[in-house]
């Protein structure tokens, strides 16, 4: 018997656990795969994080709790999570991507500014085109920040349980019952934070929820010096012509980092959808084909050859923003928190908070009301 249970140790379940069992809560946490993996969402080394948000203006105070967040982690471990590289953004000033990170910059006195000459030469950018660089933003690293969080929960009393696959959960007699591969547990509440894999859980949201396959490639540049981390930012390229962004990282060394040493990009959109046993059978041609002629237009220098594709999985909303809020009908006894794929990495720390508030004390002071079941 425990107090929660946390079904799925991915980004936002190793972040509540944490948060839980610092409260002195009796947290259990059940992750069908090993902690941290390639079979999901995370995948991939890193993700971008930044503040001035185009998605929305409401996402930027839930930001600032998890840049909070970030800085409190590294306080209590001693490790580096979150690396302010800065983020380049081009586009047509009038493009909705641009036009949304001025709004959300001007709104909340986000520090936003012209792309140095240094860094605006190795960007192959038409005249017409805004480069703007938000020095206040970057990336952090993403198995490493799942790992720490599920060892500091275990560290204060949760218990988790990797590679133990959930068969079914239910109300029953004022708990909820999960049953497991492995055993039966009870809880007085449980939390659902199973990424792609929400809807063989919670089945009232097959409507709500679109698993795609998503193509992250590793591209060894024709310069590799102009790359590196201490001389370019992340960037992110709006293009009319396509729909969705171009988004990439600096090299990250190898003797720090691990990884391959080479340069990240992808293209951020919805892709294909599928079913999550089929994450891996894919043929990378099509979109090695459309980054190739990307990198040529904008980044020339950048591409000298894809070396390597891999995939992850993005769970996606009808309008691309969260869900945290309670299972309808479940007694304010079961929280659901999804949608997260393709910008949620970012808030990682924030939304941990979040969902322990609602399972302790049925309500939270973060502004989540945008992100509640009701608007759909």
């Amino acid at each position: 018997m425990f107090d929660v249970i946390v079904i799925g140790v991915g980004s936002m379940g190793a972040s509540v656990a944490y948060h839980l069992a610092k409260q002195g809560v009796k947290v259990l946490g059940i992750e069908q795969f090993e902690i941290a993996h390639e079979q999901g969402s995370h995948s991939g080394q890193s993700r971008i994080v930044r503040k001035a948000y185009f998605e929305h203006p409401d996402y930027v105070p839930l930001l600032e709790g998890a840049y909070k967040g970030w800085r409190h982690l590294e306080e209590e471990t001693g490790q580096r999570f979150y690396f302010p590289s800065g983020i380049a953004y081009l586009g047509e000033p009038d493009h909705f991507v641009m036009a949304g990170i001025k709004e959300s910059a001007q709104m909340y006195n986000i520090p936003l500014d012209t792309l140095a000459k240094d860094q605006s030469a190795t960007f192959n950018a038409p005249k017409n085109y805004e480069q703007l660089i938000e020095p206040d933003s970057g990336f952090a690293l993403t198995d490493q920040t799942i790992q720490t969080y599920s060892e500091l929960a275990q560290k204060l009393g949760a218990v988790i349980k990797a590679g133990e696959v959930v068969k079914s959960w239910k109300l029953k007699e004022g708990e909820v019952e999960v049953t497991t591969s492995e055993n039966v547990y009870r809880a007085r509440k449980i939390i659902i934070t199973a990424g792609a894999y929400t809807k063989e859980l919670v089945p009232k949201l097959d409507k709500e929820l679109k698993v795609t396959r998503q193509f992250l490639s590793w591209v060894k540049p024709k310069k590799e010096e102009l790359f590196q981390l201490d001389n370019f930012p992340c960037w992110m390229i709006s293009d009319k012509a396509y729909p969705g962004i171009f988004y990439g990282f600096p090299i990250l060394p190898q003797k720090e980092f691990g990884g391959n040493g080479l340069m990240k990009v992808g293209h951020h959109l919805p892709g294909e959808e599928i079913e999550v046993n089929n994450l891996h059978e894919f043929d990378a041609r099509e979109e090695e084909e459309k980054l190739t002629k990307i990198l040529n237009q904008f980044i020339p220098e950048a591409l000298g050859e894809i070396v390597t594709t891999s995939v992850c999985m993005y769970n996606n909303t009808p309008d691309e923003h969260f869900i945290v809020d309670f299972l309808p009908d479940s007694n304010q006894q079961v929280v659901v928190a999804s949608g997260f794929c393709g910008h949620g990495f970012k808030f990682v720390p924030v939304i941990g908070e979040i969902l322990a508030d609602l399972v302790m004390k049925e309500e939270t002071d973060w502004p989540i009301d945008f992100l509640r079941w009701g608007r759909f």
